[in-house]
């Protein structure tokens, strides 16, 4: 019986060497002219079309695999962006009212093999644009990967959470003052900075990790400059625990020197102790989400802490209730500088890309009460 189908496979060779070099023939009109000699059965011949079709068609996607110019939605350029465009109301005398563009990005990002990965995220908003991340990773698996470029640093959920998928507006008063944000004695880094960081994942259960983590050494300067400030390096660090579907803690830690942001123009500026740690939880379950995080920071000799919580529910999957409490205390030795902002909420959303966010921020200082209440609203479209 094998030399049978060896002697059938010798007279079909030549046939198949005469096709490939002539290219006379199509590979279908080959299976058909040796179905006429009773070469091959029809079953044969249909079995033989799945195979080349499909190694055809893995051939086409390895070519586009390694094709490096531009085709958005490719593996090795995907385009991306968020466009926020916001209005605010105060309360406060002497502040007017006004329209800006709070956020304007592209994001372009990819897979240059299936270990290497690189993002490049800009910000248009503002005056002038601004890079925010440019970095490159390799993956050695789920439970190691290496990081190296500028990028968000490993600091508190909120400051990671992306832009696009924040339930409120703005962030809290002491992600903003304390992670290197707005309010930060650094500057407005948009938490992020230059460095190399490990992350991974490890410990699966039930289809799920129950630990990830991120260590990384950055140089404590922010983002887009040129050189660091100063010669310390700062490292930071976080945990995650995700002990059942839904239910997430995290810990965050970072150690620094930085010359802070009102010394930057003194002649031979002395650098001071930057310091942080934090640590949060977050549960979801269908419509309900609760969130809250603590983070506490110094600065020389200047300790300062503050916390949130808050709280959502989508009552329709295109309507969702808000709630907060954020309070946070700039320096602890002084009793009467802590503010409280109570948040209330409405997101509606339009589609996965569309979302209108209206928010009122109701304000109260420890001891003078300023009239300083916000009434915010945004309209985002990420694509």
């Amino acid at each position: 019986m094998k030399q049978f189908y060896l002697k059938r496979l010798l007279f079909v060779l030549p046939f198949l060497l005469v096709a490939i070099i002539s290219k006379a023939q199509t590979n279908d009109e080959l299976l058909n002219l040796l179905i006429k000699k009773n070469l091959l059965t029809q079953h044969e011949a249909d079995s033989l079309r799945a195979d080349l079709a499909l190694k055809e068609q893995q051939k086409r996607d390895k070519e586009k695999e390694n094709q490096h110019n531009i085709s958005i939605g490719s593996r090795a350029l995907q385009i991306s962006g968020l466009v926020q465009a916001r209005y605010q109301g105060f309360a406060q005398n002497g502040v007017n009212d006004a329209f800006d563009m709070h956020r304007a990005r592209l994001d372009a990002k990819g897979n240059i093999t299936d270990n290497w990965s690189y993002e490049v995220y800009t910000e248009f908003a503002g005056t002038g644009a601004k890079l925010l991340d440019a970095y490159t990773t390799y993956r050695f698996a789920d439970f190691l990967k290496i990081q190296a470029g500028q990028f968000k640093v490993p600091l508190t959920y909120e400051s990671l959470v992306s832009d696009s998928q924040l339930d409120f507006i703005d962030r809290s008063q002491v992600v903003e003052a304390l992670a290197g944000r707005s309010k930060d004695v650094i500057g407005n880094q948009n938490g992020r900075d230059i460095g190399v960081q490990i992350s991974g994942s490890f410990a699966k259960l039930k289809g799920q990790y129950l630990f990830d983590y991120t260590f990384g050494v950055f140089n404590g300067a922010g983002y887009d400059v040129t050189t660091d400030n100063n010669n310390h390096k700062d490292i930071a660090g976080r945990l995650g625990i995700h002990p059942i579907k839904g239910l997430d803690f995290g810990g965050s830690i970072y150690e620094g020197e930085d010359i802070p942001l009102a010394t930057t123009k003194v002649p031979n500026p002395v650098t001071q102790a930057r310091n942080r740690y934090g640590f949060d939880g977050r549960y979801v379950t269908g419509p309900f989400s609760v969130t809250a995080e603590y983070l506490h920071g110094t600065d020389g000799s200047v300790h300062r802490d503050g916390w949130y919580a808050q709280a959502g529910y989508y009552v329709i999957p295109q309507i969702q209730l808000i709630a907060k409490y954020d309070t946070y205390d700039p320096t602890k030795t002084v009793l009467t500088d802590r503010s409280t902002i109570y948040y209330g909420g409405v997101n509606f959303v339009f589609n996965k890309w569309t979302r209108l966010a209206v928010d009122y921020l109701y304000k109260r200082e420890e001891t003078v009460q300023i009239k300083n209440n916000i009434l915010e609203a945004q309209l985002q479209i990420a694509f």
